[in-house]
């Protein structure tokens, strides 16, 4: 009897080729890439068609995306959209298959598996936000008024959806199905793509000298999330953790320096290490529970038609 995991992996194994996976990958990035560009050449016309000289225009984007504001934040979460149809291009030009099959067999969200996810996250911040208090004390208010918060979480909860989502579309969802379409072993299909999404967040904290813990722990998550894959046969409860995760260290508690901008409540860096030792430990909690027979999700043997 096929498992969750063989039903959601199976429209990937028609065409194997390795190359296309690689070729699939520099789609994906060149795709988001070009996007990003777009987004920032966007930003640096309007200030050219405020009167601003060329040197002028692009000093105006670095201080914009370094100010730490609300805008700020989600307009770097906005470049994320890119990968979206970068990943449709590569699954359908590359591999024959239809978006909606990353998502699910039924090639659709399983909301009801998203909003579970959610609620997962909402386990998560509890578990680290207790570690962390105990650990450092409380965190401080931010200087962000509260009724700028409360006018910017909409597009903030959209802008993180799109930039949560996009990451699980990728190394959850095409990377994962790629190599559990070739090899049966979780070292490969699991491991691997969490080990890449790690290195890939290294940047975000080397230069609070956190970039090893930051590596660690989003391995851990990436771990956490292919778990939730492997569980439901689909990918709506992985993007429901990253997006809901994202969204409380966004709006809720955050850390100094680290995508500051839209947070009610602020660590100080001094103590980053500890916190991101709690985010470990929350994020191993939460993978054992998916792994435990206490998991509430239930695997739908649904047929990919």
């Amino acid at each position: 009897m096929p498992t969750p995991l063989d039903i959601y992996v199976a429209p990937a194994t028609e065409r194997r080729g390795l190359w296309r996976l690689f070729v699939g990958l520099v789609i994906i990035i060149a795709g988001w890439l070009l996007w990003t560009v777009l987004v920032m050449s966007a930003f640096v016309l309007y200030k050219l068609a405020a009167g601003l000289a060329v040197t002028e225009a692009l000093t105006a984007l670095k201080d914009f995306v370094e100010s730490a504001s609300p805008a700020s934040v989600i307009f770097q979460l906005s470049t994320f959209a890119g990968v979206w149809p970068a990943v449709w291009l590569a699954v359908r030009l590359l591999h024959g298959q239809s978006f909606g099959s990353l998502l699910s067999p039924e090639r659709r969200m399983r909301w009801g598996d998203f909003l579970g996810g959610v609620g997962l996250a909402l386990g998560f911040w509890v578990i680290t936000l207790t570690l962390g208090i105990v650990a450092v004390g409380a965190p401080e208010r931010s200087a962000l008024p509260l009724a700028t918060w409360a006018l910017t979480l909409a597009p903030l909860a959209l802008a993180v959806f799109f930039q949560a989502s996009a990451e699980e579309l990728v190394f959850r969802g095409y990377i994962l199905q790629q190599l559990a379409a070739r090899w049966a072993s979780p070292l490969v299909w699991a491991a691997l793509p969490a080990f890449l999404f790690g290195l890939a967040h290294y940047a975000n904290g080397s230069q609070s000298g956190i970039g090893v813990h930051y590596v660690l722990v989003t391995l851990a998550f990436g771990l956490t999330a292919a778990a939730l894959v492997w569980r439901t046969g689909s990918l709506a409860a992985a993007m429901g953790l990253h997006t809901g995760m994202n969204m409380l260290s966004l709006s809720g508690v955050g850390l100094k320096g680290l995508i500051e901008g839209n947070q009610l409540f602020l660590y100080d860096d001094a103590g980053a290490k500890t916190l991101f030792l709690a985010d470990g430990a929350g994020t191993v909690c939460i993978l054992l529970f998916i792994l435990s027979p206490l998991c509430p999700f239930r695997p739908r043997q649904v047929l990919a038609g």
